[in-house]
């Protein structure tokens, strides 16, 4: 019975030990505030400014902000999102997608559940940006990101102004320019 309740003892120690070191959140609440709380203040600040000021962020930070709040509030079909910031504006990362509810139902089951590895870099210009890939996977398989675009401008059928993968963003308000340097992200605003 005590040679019991020591490895009992023993085997929570170490369950406390992963918990804390190997085993611990990958995102965090502060740091996704961090982003927040900048892009926020940015957005509500006059306009009127003659030199361009800047907030940069680490990666951490980035990927935490896109995890637990853009995702939420505009990308619900995002379940996890994971960048890999390289230098002179490369980026590398992972996404997890779900595409559920009516607005997919026509979609077939087995496109409705998918992860993509996608490297590439990102392009700015007059207070706007775009990705331009240079390779896509879509549940380990590759894809020309051409051959993609042509298919999804193809299922837009009945649209006027159909999209594409390499389309023109505006930024959020109140940034002016984005700069990618390794493991970390320059807001200019």
């Amino acid at each position: 019975m005590r040679h019991t309740k020591i490895t009992f003892s023993v085997l929570i120690c170490c369950f406390i030990l992963c918990g804390s070191f190997g085993f611990s959140e990958e995102f965090s609440i502060p740091k996704a505030k961090k982003i927040d709380h900048f892009l926020r203040r940015v957005a509500k600040a006059k306009k009127t400014k003659v030199f361009l000021r800047r907030g940069t962020f680490d990666e951490s930070e980035l990927n935490s902000y896109l995890n637990m709040i853009y995702a939420k509030r505009y990308a619900p079909e995002i379940k996890y999102m994971k960048l890999k910031l390289g230098r002179k504006n490369h980026v590398s990362g992972t996404m997890k997608v779900k595409l559920l509810g009516k607005k997919y139902e026509e979609v077939p089951s087995f496109l409705r559940d998918f992860d993509i590895e996608f490297s590439g870099e990102v392009e700015c210009d007059k207070y706007r940006m775009r990705y331009l890939f240079d390779s896509i996977k879509i549940n380990g398989t590759k894809f020309s990101p051409e051959i993609l675009d042509e298919a999804f401008s193809a299922t837009q059928g009945k649209v006027k102004i159909k999209k594409s993968l390499f389309d023109w963003f505006n930024f959020l308000p109140g940034i002016k320019k984005v700069e990618i340097d390794l493991k970390k992200i320059t807001f200019f605003y």
